[in-house]
């Protein structure tokens, strides 16, 4: 069974506390280099690495199904995504608003809420928050991938 956290953070304190056996954290992607924010977080922490996996990344420009799509003016994202979209948000989306949040899983909830805004996020959170595509593989690199 998997419990998703919003943040990092949330992983480190839920395993160290005992309240789960392992924590899945990113610690490298091959677009923007090493989470810094893992790295650090593991210095602080008796917590072990004990296995990697390394993940192909897509993302994906999602919208509900109340979204204007001719007028959206603000993109959520987690930061990391921004980066790992920036030319193809420039060249699709240059005077949209971007506005980083804690996860992906957040940026969708936040579009069902909202006439004018879309997420940058993956299969898994259009699926959960019943929203549709609008773009697909926008991601800069076609071979993003991170390493967890």
């Amino acid at each position: 069974m998997s419990l998703p956290m919003a943040a990092i953070d949330e992983v480190f304190r839920e395993v160290e506390a005992g309240a789960v056996h392992y924590g899945v954290v990113p610690v490298e992607n091959s677009t923007e280099g090493v989470v810094n924010h893992t790295l650090d977080t593991f210095m602080d922490s008796s917590i072990k690495i004990c296995g990697e996996v390394v993940l192909r990344i897509h993302h994906h420009l999602l919208v509900s199904e109340n979204t204007r799509r001719d007028k959206v003016s603000r993109i959520y994202s987690h930061p990391q995504s921004f980066a790992q979209c920036r030319k193809w948000l420039d060249a699709h989306f240059p005077h949209a608003e971007r506005v980083p949040v804690s996860s992906n899983a957040e940026a969708a909830k936040l579009v069902k809420t909202e006439w004018h805004s879309a997420a940058i996020a993956g299969d898994m959170a259009a699926k959960l928050y019943g929203l549709e595509h609008i773009a697909e593989k926008i991601e800069d690199s076609p071979d993003n991938s991170t390493r967890f």
